[in-house]
Formats: structure tokens, C-alpha cells, sequence
């Protein structure tokens, strides 16, 4: 027996081929530009972006609802009768006839209307604008073409990412800090 037969020569090659086509592949999505794909001068961005946020609001409320309370009902006539068994089936159990009683109620006079209060839930989903800062793989041109965000004024904006220099936000006009200040 051989020792590096042609099947084995053959199925080197290919694992070499397989390995190179998936290293490249992996090597392809490293640097490039996520608008263009271009991979000249590419490099990290945080970028501010605008976001429509769903919010569940719960809300609690009252309904009112009526309903009767009768005045005291009296006995009326008591009524008696017989249950017997008719089944036909002879492999049925049987059973003797039962004396059955019951009373009749009248209900009273002057029943009167309430009210009660029933606890309500209802859920509302509102759509507010979020904020939220990402990090994107830019070449110079699309850095340079990427459109800005300014948030309203009074907005609360996130920090920037630590580790991080260059950013695509407008700044905000209203502060302006010095390098002498603190906060």
C-alpha cells in the first residue's frame, strides 16, 4: 500500500481549496463599507440613529355597572314527586322509586337597583422616537455623505461609546463646552 495514494493526494487538495475559499470569504466582511463595500480607507463610525420605539401604556378606569337586590323572598307551596328508575336495560343497575320534595320560593317585593364599580384595564401601545448610537464600517466618501441626525432640542442624547473618536451627529448648538470646563 502507497503512501500518499492519489484519493488521498486528491482529497488534500480539496480540504486546502475549502480552506482557502472560506478564509477569504471570512477575510471579505472585515473593513469593508457598509454602504458601498468598498474597503479603502475604511474604518469604525458611531453613528447616531433615529429609532421608532414602541411603548406599552397600561391605563386603569372604573365602569359602572347596575344590578337588582330582590327584598326577602317567602316559602310558598311545597311540591312532592316521585323519581323512578326507567331504564330498561336489564344489565343496568336498578334502583327503588325516591320520594323527592322541594319548595317553592316567592320572591319578595321591592327589590331595588344598585350600582357597582368594576375595576378596567386597557393597554395602549405608543410610537416615540428613540435614539440609539451604532457602530458602522465607513469608507471617507460615505462618512462624508452620511446624513447627520440633530435631535430635537431638549433631547437627551445618549454618551458616545467609550473608545471611540469620530461620530456622524450634528452638534448640539445650545452647549458648548471649553476644554477648561468641567462638569
Amino acid at each position: 500500500m502507497p503512501f500518499c495514494s492519489p484519493r488521498m493526494i486528491l482529497g488534500l487538495l480539496l480540504s486546502l481549496g475549502l480552506a482557502a475559499t472560506v478564509a477569504a470569504v471570512a477575510r471579505a466582511g472585515i473593513g469593508c463599507c457598509a454602504h458601498c463595500g468598498g474597503s479603502e480607507g475604511c474604518q469604525k463610525v458611531c453613528r447616531l440613529v433615529c429609532e421608532d420605539k414602541k411603548i406599552a401604556v397600561t391605563q386603569w378606569g372604573c365602569q359602572c355597572e347596575d344590578f337588582c337586590v330582590p327584598g326577602p323572598s317567602q316559602p310558598g307551596c311545597q311540591h312532592e314527586d316521585f323519581v323512578a328508575d326507567e331504564c330498561c336495560d336489564p344489565k343496568a343497575p336498578c334502583s327503588e322509586p325516591k320520594r323527592f320534595v322541594w319548595t317553592e320560593w316567592v320572591p319578595g317585593c321591592g327589590a331595588k337597583v344598585y350600582k357597582k364599580k368594576k375595576l378596567m384595564k386597557r393597554t395602549v401601545t405608543k410610537t416615540v422616537p428613540g435614539f440609539k448610537w451604532v457602530v458602522e464600517d465607513l469608507c471617507p466618501q460615505c462618512e462624508a455623505n452620511s446624513p447627520t441626525i440633530a435631535p430635537p432640542s431638549g433631547t437627551r442624547i445618549p454618551p458616545r461609546p467609550a473608545g471611540t473618536s469620530k461620530s456622524a451627529i450634528a452638534p448640539d448648538p445650545i452647549r458648548t463646552t471649553t476644554p477648561h470646563e468641567s462638569f
